[in-house]
């Protein structure tokens, strides 16, 4: 039989994509150094049908040549792009509700992003929701690289049986880096990848925060 979210003690949280909705502020910021190569522009349909992990791929895919010293460069452009707008961002709608509805019902709360860490800690003060967490793993640098490693620290630091977690994210590779910690998972699709992406990984996945929300009655 399938958990609830409130049969769990903790939820692992994905950030970019998973509660912040920023896959537009990507899309556009990949948009503006297309444009400035004089490549053909994506949409936001194309961009959740290439977006993957390791996100070097999805420069290549669009045609950039990523070798270890382009790939440095693209990614500090990107990355100027993305914070000059992030303000912008939105969270997805219920994220607030969801949260504080699943630490009145007992869990506990981390996050483990992609996302280098200083960026991380900052966003997650400026949106107001750091006391949610009692811990947060970002990346050690802008490259948003591989999860899974960081998962299974991630796991052991918390110290918290696998059987009573959950992670929440919004891409094939959070379902990796759940099956890394040993944790069940479930992804929303309303984030970087297609819900058809998201289909036929062995996790629950749902269209958004509104269906988790209805569980928690």
């Amino acid at each position: 039989m399938r958990k609830r979210l409130t049969d769990y003690r903790h939820a692992v949280w994905d950030w970019n994509g998973t509660l912040l909705d920023d896959t537009w502020l990507c899309c556009e910021s990949l948009n503006e150094m297309l444009r400035d190569a004089g490549r053909p522009l994506v949409d936001h349909v194309r961009y959740r049908q290439i977006f993957e992990f390791p996100v070097i791929n999805v420069y290549r895919k669009v045609g950039f040549d990523a070798d270890a010293a382009s790939f440095h460069a693209i990614s500090h452009r990107f990355m100027a792009t993305y914070e000059a707008r992030k303000a912008e961002c939105q969270l997805h709608p219920k994220s607030r509700e969801l949260l504080a509805g699943l630490s009145r019902a007992g869990l506990t709360h981390s996050v483990l992003s992609a996302y280098e860490l200083s960026l991380l800690l900052a966003t997650l003060r400026d949106y107001e929701l750091a006391h949610h967490f009692i811990k947060t793993c970002g990346g050690s640098d802008i490259h948003a690289g591989s999860k899974e490693e960081r998962a299974r620290v991630h796991l052991h630091d918390l110290g918290i049986d696998p059987e009573h977690v959950v992670y929440v994210g919004d891409t094939a590779h959070d379902a990796e880096a759940a099956h890394a910690m040993g944790v069940d998972c479930v992804l929303v699709a309303h984030g970087h990848q297609h819900r058809d992406r998201l289909e036929g990984l062995g996790v629950r996945v749902v269209d958004d925060f509104a269906d988790l929300l209805a569980e928690l009655g």
